[in-house]
């Protein structure tokens, strides 16, 4: 399952393929994808992507001049993100590829494809279709903003704040580390490497852990992500 280092990883790698790019249409494939959209289509042809931004795992593609649309991608278990230039160069990233995936596109887990105006062309895939791209307000990205935490990878990450919230917690340590609402984009791969950094048991109650145990939680925690994102986490490029 690509975590927030994959996430980031294809955010940065798209910023530099995508910005600036105009839509030219919109091809659904499986219509799940795009939340059952029909206006999806005639709602980005002709508009240019401006920026990508992320909280946790969720992408944020704005347009230029469009205060009021969004696109919200989340890549969910086995989504990817492929970018096709118009010479056949590829980029992309998401869930690991198998041996016997293919990289021609469209294929049988291609789910929607972004066609720019230059030709290229940004394919959406997802085997289990749990992912999604959906339309969205700016009032409705907001509301998604407020569902996550603060994130570990955040220079301004205050651990004094993350050691007194996981004190007052009555589950497991790391079941509190996967709640999104509590700190944004640790996922299972990261929380195991971070707690074994910090030598503390997953299964141990949040409550026990001691105030030194928590300070270097939070430092594991950041540093286990920056250093996946520095590698690309484990994201096929």
């Amino acid at each position: 399952m690509p975590e927030l280092p994959e996430v980031e990883t294809v955010r940065l790698q798209l910023m530099q393929k995508v910005c600036g790019k105009t839509l030219d249409s919109v091809e659904v494939f499986h219509s799940k994808t795009v939340a059952h959209d029909e206006t999806i289509d005639d709602r980005l042809r002709g508009k240019a992507i401006s920026h990508i931004d992320r909280v946790g795992k969720l992408l944020i593609f704005s347009f230029v001049n469009q205060a009021d649309l969004f696109l919200l991608a989340h890549l969910k278990m086995t989504g990817q993100f492929f970018y096709i230039a118009a010479d056949g160069d590829m980029v992309g990233g998401g869930h690991s590829l198998s041996k016997t995936e293919q990289l021609e596109f469209p294929h049988k887990h291609s789910r929607a494809a972004f066609h720019f105006t230059d030709h290229s062309t940004l394919y959406f895939n997802d085997m289990r279709l749990f992912g999604y791209t959906k339309l969205a307000s700016a009032a409705e990205v907001a509301v998604a903003r407020a569902g996550f935490g603060p994130e570990p990878i955040d220079p301004e990450f205050d651990c004094g704040w993350f050691t007194e919230k996981l004190r007052r917690r009555k589950t497991p340590v790391k079941a509190a580390l996967l709640d999104q609402t509590f700190v944004a984009g640790l996922g299972n791969i990261y929380v195991d490497e971070a707690l074994w950094r910090a030598k503390i048991r997953p299964m141990r109650r949040a409550e026990r852990v001691t105030k030194a145990e928590a300070t270097a939680l939070c430092k594991a925690a950041g540093d286990v992500m920056n250093e996946s994102i520095k590698v690309g986490g484990t994201t096929f490029q």
